[in-house]
């Protein structure tokens, strides 16, 4: 973890680290996380079929991982290193049941998204352990 400087100040990684995260950004985190979001949630009153929702979604989901691999290779986010993988795991699950390349239901997608928008969420729970930021 990263200590502070003895006159009280940022260490200048941290100040680096967090000029350059997208998430702190309003712009970009609404363009990397609230879009695929909202076009996600968007499918519950679209008129579409199942494995049409299933796609809007597999695609969110795929957009939110790059978000977060990319903002983990910009200024190495300590949650972007954990939900970047679980995001893309979703977006390949969920684009797998609504192609039908899987013996489940299309409606099984849900389980497969929710799980994956749920561990993305619960990956901020390692920040206030290990830090917001992985030292270089």
């Amino acid at each position: 973890m990263l200590r502070l400087k003895p006159d009280g100040g940022a260490p200048r990684e941290r100040i680096a680290s967090s000029s350059r995260d997208l998430l702190a950004r309003p712009t970009s985190a609404l363009f990397w996380w609230g879009l695929p979001l909202l076009a996600g949630l968007s499918t519950n009153v679209l008129p579409l079929a199942e494995p049409g929702k299933t796609m809007v979604w597999a695609i969110s989901l795929a957009w939110m991982g790059a978000g977060c691999a990319l903002n983990a290779q910009r200024c190495r986010r300590l949650h972007c290193y954990v939900s970047a993988p679980v995001l893309f795991l979703g977006a390949g699950g969920a684009a797998a049941v609504g192609l039908g390349l899987t013996p489940w239901r299309s409606s099984t997608a849900s389980y497969v998204i929710n799980a994956s928008l749920a561990l993305a969420l619960l990956s901020f729970a390692v920040e206030p352990v290990w830090g917001k930021y992985r030292s270089r």
